[in-house]
């Protein structure tokens, strides 16, 4: 019987054993298991967007070059183009003749003589709604307005001719002189080449006649002076007698109006408007004209100018010679033209000026010289010299793309996006993206004697023709992502308008000659300013209160305190992001002073309630202990009231009475700011002096002193700390702007209402829990003997825990911090809503910014899957995610040593 319960607690101790032994194994399992699912996890994570990504760096594809050995003609064309299917193209000649062929053949189509008798001596083309736009310019003085463009219709294999009832799919054939492709088993596509003029008009000293009778006058000016514009609607007058041809035009054209600038051989050089009307009755179309002289000079000894262009708004004419010699007149007052600068675009005497076109938009004009160099000019609103912030709009050399001896020959610009093709006088061909400076291929090698006459791009930027003296050269072409290089992406770009590189993120715009700025440094920085706003006012805040929440209270209070400052992590960020960007921010703004005094008045409150506890009785202060605790919370209302009574003295010492106007650098000096912005700085410098200074003579000196007399030694101190402070910084504050030294324009400046200030404070507030939590969990871990162990010796509680608790528990600290960083680098939804949302790089505490991850959740939803700009975004998103597994690893080593540290105390 004695063996019953022995057998019984073997038994018991046999299961509990067994049930270890299944728990450790399980709990090994799951770990693992965990553990690498994890990694599997993050690394699936990486993997995707560096695969969404990648496609960013590859080349363009271009596809093999095709020849057709037939020349069109030899001569060199006026204008090439083709249809966006890249079944045909056309050819203006200067006789007049538009030649449309076959590119897969060469095949002629047509031959079309647009003008009897008439030799084109200019020719302006422009995209315009509904095709290319076409001004030509005449020997006889006149001009007219037309298109040529393609038009496309569809037919039902019921009602296609007999002829092509035999083609198979997706074959094109000839059919007349348009081409026909079979699109599907029922249906044709045919493509036709229409070609439309007005009737000529004449463009003469004194005349401008329109087709429809509508003329206006053109006032005769000296150089130096213009004459007001005259608009006629009515009559007609006879045209100049002698022929007098039109050299250059120019020419932008919509369906309601026209701008054209026109050069003619008399040295007259004009720039005209005409205004659509339509009898809404019969559907006549005239024009009312408006005309005006420009100011021309010619040069001397360089005989006429070569170049003519209009930009695309209209308010600049710009005439160049062969020497480089750009002469740009002012047309915004279009009563009152003046010249607005002389450039030279070659800057090298030895160089002559071959080609000058404009690049997409009308703004950029691309410059080709005999040397084969390319450089890109446009207007920017640069610093002159002279009186300081005087800016003017001169022409900046954004882009040079060096050429390797041979003349530039031709240059064509895509109809979609900032890329060029060049053609040389040995027959090179390269495309290039302008704003990236990248090289997206060289499509063909130098063949010698056949220079490239001209280029033309597909309009959908798929296909690129070229016409040389022996044939058609066409290629397949897909750009991919030209705009995105690493040069693009992480450094200064050139953009257009600007007066120098920038880093630039703005991705999307109204108007489709818009320049895609996708610079990530602006969303690098503003994720970094973010993160360190928010540590800035989030880190001392929670590390101090979890010393004080694990040294300083006792138990009871700490278990009430620690659960309530936790429910803080339960609050949603966009509702944190909500509160601060309408509640939060304009109650910043409006009171924008009391704030920042509330800075130095809460914390000197505080300070001010600890030293009056200690003027108390120590009887008092033990009796009522427990009271301590909640009596430190007068201190917030108290120096939120001394923020209110200080405030407008502040203002009015610090910020000459108005602070927001004075951030804005309309009124006061620089002092006052350096005043408002030393003190704090020397309130710690000056506590921190004096303690290293005199805490050892004033412990000696006041170790015999009664309780109430250290007391009010240490309120006296306290008060000649401050006092010193103010005087230090005012001292301070005089040097800095006696030496010219100005804070506006750096870490403060104009005031935003939504600024990294208000983020800084509520995304202080979001990772307060967290950072507090961990770090407090940290500081109780410490074993308590290494506590007893201090405090035993007659260290202070303080002294405990700064030179022991502390550095015992820095790799928990440390972790605690580096967690808060993570949940504020990846904080979207209060940065979104409270930060602006404006990619800038400036450190201005009262202006926003944008970070990646509000970037991403802003942009993603309305990119278009696969572009550029889509894949950009994942970069971004790839970015974000090495920033903090950079950040991470840093952090874990920093922790393994400081835990080591731990160890080894």
């Amino acid at each position: 019987m004695a063996s019953g319960p022995s057998f019984t607690g073997y038994q018991r101790a046999k299961k509990t054993r067994f049930s270890v032994r299944a728990g450790d194994v399980l709990s090994r399992f799951f770990i693992t298991v965990g553990g690498i699912g994890t990694i599997i996890a993050v690394s699936t994570v990486a993997v995707f967007l560096l695969w969404v990504a990648f496609p960013l760096l590859k080349p363009a594809l271009i596809g093999d070059q095709q020849e057709v050995r037939t020349p069109v003609r030899t001569d060199k064309p006026l204008r090439i183009a083709m249809d966006e299917y890249q079944l045909s193209g056309w050819a203006l000649y200067g006789d007049g003749e538009l030649v449309s062929f076959r590119l897969d053949t060469g095949e002629v189509l047509e031959r079309r003589r647009l003008f009897d008798q008439s030799v084109i001596t200019a020719s302006s083309f422009s995209l315009a709604r509904g095709g290319l736009r076409v001004l030509l310019g005449f020997g006889d003085g006149s001009a007219a307005f037309g298109s040529i463009v393609y038009r496309t219709r569809f037919i039902n294999a019921a009602d296609a001719p007999a002829e092509l009832d035999g083609m198979e799919v997706g074959l094109s054939a000839r059919f007349d002189t348009a081409m026909v492709e079979r699109i599907s088993p029922t249906q044709f596509r045919v493509t036709q080449l229409e070609a439309r003029f007005d009737e000529p008009l004449s463009v003469a000293t004194g005349t401008l006649e329109s087709a429809a009778g509508v003329k206006g006058t053109v006032g005769q000016a000296d150089s130096d002076q213009s004459a007001a514009p005259a608009d006629t609607a009515d009559g007609l007058e006879p045209a100049a007698e002698a022929p007098n041809p039109v050299l250059l035009v120019d020419h932008l054209d919509s369906d309601s109006d026209r701008v054209f600038a026109a050069f003619t051989a008399d040295g007259t050089l004009g720039i005209h408007r005409q205004r659509a009307r339509e009898n809404l009755l019969t559907g006549e179309v005239t024009y009312r004209t408006t005309s005006i002289p420009l100011p021309y000079e010619p040069l001397d000894g360089q005989g006429q100018p070569k170049f003519l262009k209009l930009s695309g708004l209209g308010d600049s004419v710009m005439l160049a010679w062969e020497n480089g010699h750009l002469v740009r007149f002012n047309t915004r007052d279009f009563s009152s033209p003046s010249i607005e600068e002389r450039v030279d675009l070659l800057e090298d005497s030895t160089l002559r000026l071959t080609a000058l076109e404009y690049l997409l938009g009308r703004t950029t004009l691309l410059a080709g010289d005999s040397s084969g160099r390319v450089r890109a000019w446009f207007p920017a609103n640069v610093e002159t010299g002279g009186r300081a912030g005087r800016l003017k709009n001169r022409m900046v050399p954004a882009h040079t793309f060096p050429g390797e001896g041979s003349p530039v020959a031709c240059i064509g610009s895509s109809q979609r996006i900032r890329t060029m093709g060049v053609g040389y006088g040995d027959g090179r061909l390269d495309l290039f993206h302008v704003t990236s400076h990248k090289l997206l291929g060289r499509l063909r090698e130098g063949a010698g004697d056949e220079p490239v006459q001209a280029v033309a791009f597909a309009p959908k930027d798929d296909g690129l023709m070229a016409l040389t003296r022996g044939g058609i050269l066409h290629w397949e072409v897909d750009p991919l992502h030209p705009e995105s290089t690493f040069r693009a992406l992480f450094t200064r770009v050139w953009y257009e308008g600007a007066a120098e590189p920038q880093h630039v993120w703005q991705s999307s715009s109204g108007t489709d000659d818009f320049e895609p700025k996708f610079g990530m440094m602006p969303l690098i920085f503003g994720t970094l300013k973010a993160t360190l706003f928010s540590l800035f006012l989030g880190v001392p805040i929670a590390l101090f209160a979890a010393i004080f929440t694990s040294e300083f209270l006792n138990s009871t209070v700490r278990s009430r305190v620690k659960p309530a400052v936790e429910l803080m992590a339960s609050l949603p960020s966009v509702v944190l992001g909500f509160l601060a960007a309408l509640v939060f921010a304009p109650v910043v703004a409006d009171h924008l002073v009391v704030f920042l005094v509330s800075f130095v008045t809460i914390p000197v409150s505080f300070l001010f309630g600890a030293r009056v506890w200690q003027l108390l009785p120590q009887q008092f202060t033990l009796r009522h202990h427990r009271w301590r605790f909640p009596s430190m919370f007068l201190g917030l209302p108290l120096g939120a009231l001394l923020a209110f009574l200080l405030a407008p003295a502040v203002e009015w010492i610090c910020f000459a009475g108005d602070v927001m106007r004075w951030l804005d650098g309309q009124i006061g000096e620089a002092g006052g700011g350096w005043l408002a912005l030393f003190f704090p700085l020397a309130c710690f410098g000056a506590a921190w002096g004096t303690s290293r200074v005199f805490g050892d003579l004033v412990r000696r000196v006041s170790m015999n002193w009664s309780r109430q007399r250290c007391a009010l030694f240490d309120l006296a101190r306290f008060a000649a700390v401050g006092l010193g402070a103010l005087l230090l910084a005012a001292a301070a504050a005089w040097l800095a702007s006696a030496l010219g030294f100005d804070p506006r324009g750096g870490l403060i400046d104009t005031y935003v209402q939504r600024n990294a200030l208000v983020v800084g404070f509520v995304m202080g507030f979001a990772i307060i829990p967290i950072i507090y939590t961990i770090s407090e969990d940290a500081l109780t871990a410490v074993p308590e003997h290494l506590r007893s162990a201090s405090l035993g010796a007659g260290a202070t509680p303080w002294q405990t825990a700064t030179r022991v608790i502390v550095p015992t528990a820095m790799s928990g600290l440390f972790s605690a911090v580096m967690i808060g960083l993570g949940r504020a680098v990846g904080e979207t939804m209060i940065v979104l809503m409270a930060a602006g949302n404006t990619p800038l790089m400036e450190w201005n505490v009262f202006n926003g910014f944008r970070t990646l991850s509000a970037n991403i959740a802003v942009e993603l939803p309305e990119a278009v899957r696969d572009s550029t700009h889509y894949r950009t975004l994942f970069l971004t998103a790839l970015v974000l995610f090495a920033m903090t597994f950079v950040l991470n690893t840093i952090a874990e080593i920093i922790r393994m040593r400081f835990r080591k540290k731990a160890f080894e105390l």
